[in-house]
Parts: C-alpha cells; sequence; structure tokens
C-alpha cells in the first residue's frame, strides 16, 4: 500500500527515494536534477538514490524560496521507478511538514540502532521506604549525549510515530523493571493526548505485562491532568480501561482543586500526584491553602498523594506536614539509568 512506502518509515533505507514537487514553487526542483511528472504542469520529481534525507536537505537550503509560497506540497516515496500519479497524490503534503519530519528523523534512526534507553527514579514513602519506581525514556546518540523526553515526544510527533514510540517506551520500561529485579510500582508515562480507542491503544501494555508476568496492579499509568482538562470523557475512558485491566490509575499534573473532586469520583484513581511547580506554594504557609486541599479531596477519594520534585529537606517536611504519602525528586536520588533493550529493527 502507498502508504507503507511512505517517507516517515525509516526501515527502507535501502530503497531508492524519489524526491516530489508540486506547487508555484515546484519548478525549483528543476535545478536539482528533477523532470516534469505524468504531464502534470507544476508536478516535478528527482531520484535522490538512497540518501533522501541529505537530497532533501540540498533542496530545501539550495533551492526553495524561505518560506515556500502557501500550496507547495512535496512527497518522498520510495521506489526503484517512477511512482504513479495516484501515489504520488495519496502522499503529498505541505512542504514544511515533510521538512519536520526530515529534520527529525534523527529519532526514527536512533531507535532503529537501539539507542531507546530507560531511567528509573525511585519512590519514596513517609518512612522513607522505596515503594515504587517511575521510569523515563531518554536517547543515547553517539556522542554519549543523553537526549530528554520532551524532543523524543516532539520528534514523535513530526514523524507520525506516537504510537510506536510510546509502545515501544512502555516495553522498555516493564522489561528494564522486570529484569533489574525492582519492587514496589512502577509508574510509566505515556502520549496520551492523541489516544481514541484506549483498548485499542494500550494493548500492547497489557501484553508485554503478560508477558513478563508482571501484576498489573503493580503498573500506575501517568494520565497527565492537563491533556484531558477540557475532555473529560476521554480522560474516563481511560480510567475505565485501566480498572478493567487491573492497572493502577495516577492522576498527575495536579495542580487546581477546581472540578477535582467530581473527577476523583468519577475516574477513581489510586494516585494523585502533586505537580513539582506546587513546592513554590508549599514553601509560603500563606499560599498552602490549595495544595492542602487537594491532599484533603485526594485522601477523601481514597487515593495515595505523591509529591513530585521534591529536592529539599525543608519541602519534604513541608509535606510531610500536610500529610503526603510518598515522594519523587532528587533528595531520594536522581533517576538512575537501566541496561538498555537488545537492538531491534522496528519501533513496534
Amino acid at each position: 500500500m502507498a502508504e507503507e512506502r511512505a517517507f516517515f518509515s525509516p526501515y527502507t533505507q535501502a530503497e531508492p527515494y524519489w524526491i516530489i514537487l508540486h506547487g508555484a514553487d515546484a519548478s525549483a526542483a528543476t535545478r536539482f536534477g528533477a523532470t516534469e511528472m505524468h504531464r502534470k504542469p507544476d508536478l516535478y520529481g528527482v531520484n535522490a538514490g538512497n540518501d533522501w534525507i541529505e537530497g532533501w536537505k540540498r533542496l530545501a537550503e539550495e533551492f526553495l524560496p524561505a518560506p515556500p509560497e502557501s500550496g507547495l506540497r512535496a512527497a518522498i516515496i520510495a521506489a526503484a521507478e517512477i511512482p504513479s500519479l495516484q501515489e504520488i497524490e495519496l502522499l503529498l503534503r505541505p512542504v514544511d511538514e515533510v521538512h519536520a519530519i526530515a529534520s527529525n528523523l534523527w529519532l526514527a534512526n536512533y531507535i532503529h540502532e537501539g539507542r531507546l534507553i530507560c531511567f528509573m527514579q525511585d519512590v519514596i514513602d513517609r518512612r522513607g521506604k522505596k515503594i515504587g519506581h517511575e521510569a523515563f525514556a531518554r536517547i543515547e546518540a553517539p556522542g554519549g549525549e543523553i537526549i530528554g523526553g520532551g524532543a523524543i515526544m516532539q520528534a514523535s510527533h513530526a514523524l507520525h510515530m506516537e504510537y510506536q514510540v510510546d509502545r515501544l517506551m512502555h516495553k522498555q520500561a516493564i522489561q528494564c523493571f522486570v529484569e533489574s529485579d525492582l519492587e514496589g510500582f512502577l509508574f510509566i508515562n505515556f502520549l496520551t493526548g492523541f489516544i481514541h480507542r484506549p483498548e485499542v491503544y494500550l494493548e500492547g501494555l497489557s501484553q508485554a505485562v503478560e508477558r513478563h508476568q508482571l501484576l498489573p496492579r503493580s503498573v500506575a499509568l501517568d494520565v497527565p491532568l492537563v491533556d484531558y482538562a477540557k475532555d473529560i470523557t476521554k480522560l474516563k475512558s481511560i480510567a475505565n480501561y485501566c480498572h478493567a485491566r487491573g492497572f493502577a490509575l495516577s492522576l498527575d499534573d495536579v495542580m487546581s482543586t477546581e472540578g477535582l473532586a467530581g473527577l476523583l469520583h468519577d475516574i477513581r484513581p489510586s494516585f494523585v500526584k502533586l505537580d513539582a511547580k506546587l513546592a513554590v506554594d508549599m514553601l509560603e504557609p500563606k499560599r498552602q491553602g490549595v495544595v492542602i486541599e487537594i491532599i484533603r479531596l485526594a485522601h477523601s477519594a481514597g487515593a495515595s498523594v505523591l509529591a513530585e520534585g521534591v529536592e529539599s529537606e525543608t519541602l519534604h517536611n513541608a509535606y510531610l506536614s500536610a500529610d503526603v504519602d510518598m515522594f519523587q525528586g532528587y533528595l531520594f536520588g536522581a533517576p538512575e539509568r537501566c541496561p538498555p533493550l537488545p537492538k531491534h529493527k522496528k519501533a513496534s
């Protein structure tokens, strides 16, 4: 199918590629060695060999106007021969989107090379006992640079690979947790903003938990409240899936009491995570009211409260006095790297 040959698939690098432009500025491609295709005005293509990324960079930097006129579209198609007009029309998209894909293919390449790694940070209870770990995905670049989760999420979005990357991160977190003989709860983050059918999107997570014989109730899915503040229906569907599968639900990034009581009643989370930004309020006695009320509402709903970003004894003691149950932050240790998974060919 045409979509399987689209430019955002990084696993066909050995095949030759066609760079195609269509629009008011498409004639610029002729200076790059392109010819008019299919006798259609303003549709040009050039065979880029098997290194289309460098070919696209040269085309974008030397020949295309910056920014290009609106309406200019492009497609990068893996094909040994001139692709059909129908295939071209299926894959044409705004040229700035193609440029974003070319600029972010480092993620696909690094995943292909097995450079996705996992870090774990301890979660501590009121007695100072380690009761769980939160997993963080990172990329280790060839020079040893560690690329953080924000850049991974941004590149995943540009490549339209959120689902594949998220599944791989879940698998990585679960395998690292089990093979490192860690105990307690495993808190897993996931790219929640585009989940429409949790029973489909999270099925891979369920399969990984079952494959590694991990008890579902020990896996806590972190659902950022900010992602669903305006779509509570979708948040409820994710919560229902978690409960049906036996997972623990963690409501992440909580900063306000607005609508919180009703929400906690509807989704029944096991954990409520206080956003790290609340530390500023917690250190000012006159501004602690909102934090204390969040804690009260969470406890009334049967949820444990976890404070993130705890980096000082002063903040830790303030949260202890406010009856917070669990803590996470550099005061108790930085995230530690787990052994990487074996190399693989696909983010599946």
